[in-house]
């Protein structure tokens, strides 16, 4: 019978998850036992008591995790990224967002726009907001704003109740029935680095330790780009 592998991660990789979690299954008779959640919400639950025995995030959030001693030292590895863009409902108008000024009036002509809760500590959702800061449109937006807490803010596009979804691209392909637009301009965006390591109370740090062998063999960095993000 197979074990669990208790596993909180960006939802950023659950496409990559769900394709490779039979070949983990097969090598190491675990199933993943995933939570997706934002890395702020990673390390609220890791530091009461949640069961994980591996992690995705952030680096920076990984390192505060292990200061912490709730990550092991030396386990960690960097594995891709991602770019934040803007999804529509399948078929509506694409806005154009090629410059900034094109994005500014994007966003102002938008009925409502979703994004992640910065609050969670979601990348996209915290740069998001600093960004309608640096282009003086923050109270505009925020005013039509439609929050996430973590998942696909796309969804909320899909099923109508906003116009413009703003997060990370790999997380805009996880939901039917929208449009990827494209990523924000170059000099407005933000690229995100994904870490994976091992929890210093995993129960399978062995199989932990096989995930993140599996994430950095070459067939599986190969199909990264294929889900949003890019290996590292």
């Amino acid at each position: 019978m197979a074990g669990n592998l208790n596993v909180m991660a960006s939802v950023a990789f659950k496409g990559v998850l769900e394709r490779f979690e039979p070949e983990f299954r097969q090598t190491t008779a675990f199933n993943f036992a995933p939570v997706y959640a934002p890395a702020g919400t990673v390390v609220r639950r890791v530091r009461t008591g949640a069961t994980a025995d591996a992690v995705i995030v952030t680096p920076d959030t990984m390192k505060l995790l292990i200061d912490e001693g709730f990550g092991v030292k030396g386990s960690e590895r960097n594995i891709a990224t991602s770019v934040i863009g803007v999804a529509v409902r399948a078929g509506a108008p694409k806005p154009n967002i090629a410059t900034a000024d094109d994005l500014r009036d994007a966003l102002l002509a938008a009925r409502s726009v979703a994004y992640t809760d910065p609050s969670t500590g979601a990348a996209s959702g915290v740069h998001f907001v600093q960004l309608l800061e640096r282009l003086g449109i923050a109270d505009a937006v925020i005013a039509k704003g439609k929050l996430g807490d973590g998942g696909p803010v796309a969804e909320f596009v899909a099923c109508g109740e906003a116009e413009l979804a703003i997060q990370q691209l790999c997380e805009h392909m996880l939901v039917s029935g929208v449009d990827i637009v494209g990523p924000l301009p170059n000099e407005l965006n933000k690229t995100t680095t994904f870490t994976v390591g091992v929890t210093t109370a995993a129960a399978a740090p062995n199989e932990a330790a096989a995930l993140i062998r599996l994430l950095l063999a070459p067939h599986v960095r190969s199909a990264m780009p294929s889900h949003g993000i890019q290996p590292l």
